[in-house]
C-alpha cells in the first residue's frame, strides 16, 4: 500500500458496495458522502440525519425524509461512521 493504491481500491470498493444497495438506501450512502465532503465543518450526526429534510426551494423541513441515524450510517456501508457520537465523518 505504499504507492496508496490499496486504499484507492478499498474506497472504490466501498463506493461500489453503496451503489450496489440499489434504491433508497445508495442514494442516502451517496448523498451521505457528498454533504460530508462539502461541510466546512463536521458534522453532528443529528445534523446529518436532518441533511434529507432539507429540500431546495422549501422554507420547511420535511419531517417524512429523517432518517434514523443508524440506517443513514449503515447505508454509507462503513465509510462514515458515528465518532463517540459527538461527530460523523
Amino acid at each position: 500500500m505504499t504507492d496508496g493504491l490499496g486504499l484507492v481500491d478499498a474506497y472504490g470498493e466501498t463506493l461500489r458496495r453503496i451503489k450496489g444497495q440499489g434504491g433508497p438506501k445508495a442514494k442516502l450512502g451517496i448523498a451521505a458522502l457528498m454533504w460530508i465532503s462539502h461541510s466546512e465543518r463536521p458534522f453532528k450526526p443529528d445534523e446529518l440525519s436532518h441533511a434529507p429534510a432539507v429540500e431546495i426551494g422549501s422554507q420547511n423541513l420535511n419531517t417524512d425524509n429523517v432518517p434514523w441515524t443508524g440506517t443513514l450510517l449503515a447505508c454509507c456501508q462503513g465509510l462514515v461512521a458515528d465518532k463517540e457520537a459527538c461527530t460523523v465523518g
